[in-house]
């Protein structure tokens, strides 16, 4: 059984196509998506459009939540504004916005693999790769293997109880490289192979459309390149 983890493609739809095709050559049996679809990026609309039309299981992140207008988790005021502003900027049809809040908050699979966006219960928080143990102990008794996006980096830790702990790392918002990235779960009978996949992609293309766009979403966009 071969299962890829997609993740926090923000926007990014030249990393995402270039996803597609590695996708091609790995041939998973399944595709999962861990949230963060739209937001933060040029192509908001089209990357949402892509994954429903490949009908991959997909659960909710923190920005599928923010680019419905809904900037759950903000305290300020003026943080709040500024997302409502980002989202209404993403422009995206109310069917998606439907389609997005209704997603769920994770996904379970054979071979006792969870998928979450954050944590098992929240899409707004995770560990960073180098958290202390006590903060990945909400994943403990969830499953043999809890993957999360979220924190954008690509890492594999064991924890104390037994649980294999993976970040799919992200598509379209790296921070521990420039290059898009996955999970691949390779899983037959006892033996388990997990794998980062690092693809490059046309990052000049996406860094010009960001240097094409006005307001908040520039910055964001550009941040989320590396390129701001």
């Amino acid at each position: 059984m071969r299962i890829a983890i997609v993740s926090d493609i923000h926007g990014n739809l030249p990393a995402l196509e270039a996803v597609l095709d590695d996708l091609e050559d790995e041939k998973p049996d399944e595709v999962w998506c861990g949230g963060d679809i739209g937001w933060g990026g040029g192509w908001a609309t089209e990357c949402i459009a892509r994954v429903r039309k490949e009908g991959w299981t997909a659960i909710k992140g923190n920005t599928d939540v923010w680019i419905t207008g809904d900037p759950q988790t903000l305290d300020s005021e003026a943080a709040r504004s500024n997302h409502r502003a980002i989202a209404a900027a993403h422009a995206i049809g109310e069917a998606d916005a439907e389609w997005l809040i209704n997603l769920p908050l994770g996904h379970s699979g054979p071979g006792s693999i969870l998928l979450v966006h954050g944590t098992p219960s929240s899409p707004f928080e995770a560990p960073q790769p180098d958290a202390p143990a006590a903060a990945f102990t909400v994943y403990e008794d969830q499953a043999g293997i809890v993957v999360y996006g979220h924190v954008h980096r690509a890492f594999v830790r064991r924890l104390a109880d037994g649980t294999l702990v993976a970040n799919s790392g992200s598509v379209g918002a790296p921070k521990d490289g420039v290059d898009a990235c996955y999970l691949v779960v390779d899983r037959g009978g006892p033996d388990l192979v997990l794998r980062h996949r690092r693809v490059p992609y046309d990052r000049a293309a996406a860094i010009d459309k960001a240097h094409s766009l006005e307001g908040p979403l520039r910055d964001v966009f550009l941040e989320n390149l590396g390129a701001g």
